[in-house]
């Protein structure tokens, strides 16, 4: 995934919450088994911006770090599941802010 970008003008930067919605996301796909390679072609990021990433999301308690064959591997927690549970309704609410009056639902 690459910065959003609505045809309009230059691409727009991802903002922290996207990327850690977007990584959560990746590793939630892995199922427990997610390896630091497929989640920077899943997320679109480079490797060592994305440990660091990683670390953070660890350190918030939203992901969680196992041993798997000897390497690193990363599982959603519960705590992730419920960001992005939450991210994805707040999405859907500011959504609403940027549809125009006529096309209201």
């Amino acid at each position: 995934m690459r910065a959003a970008h609505d045809g309009n003008g230059p691409p727009r930067r991802r903002e922290q919450t996207d990327l850690f919605a977007t990584i959560l996301e990746v590793v939630k796909r892995y199922h427990g088994a997610a390896r630091i390679t497929r989640v920077s072609y899943g997320a679109g990021m480079p490797v060592d911006r994305l440990r660091v990433a990683i670390e953070r999301l660890i350190a918030l308690g939203l992901l969680r770090s196992s041993d798997l064959d000897g390497r690193p591997a990363y599982e959603i927690t519960p705590r992730g599941q419920e960001f992005l549970t939450t991210y994805w309704k707040m999405r859907g609410f500011v959504a609403l802010f940027d549809t125009p009056p006529d096309r209201m639902p």
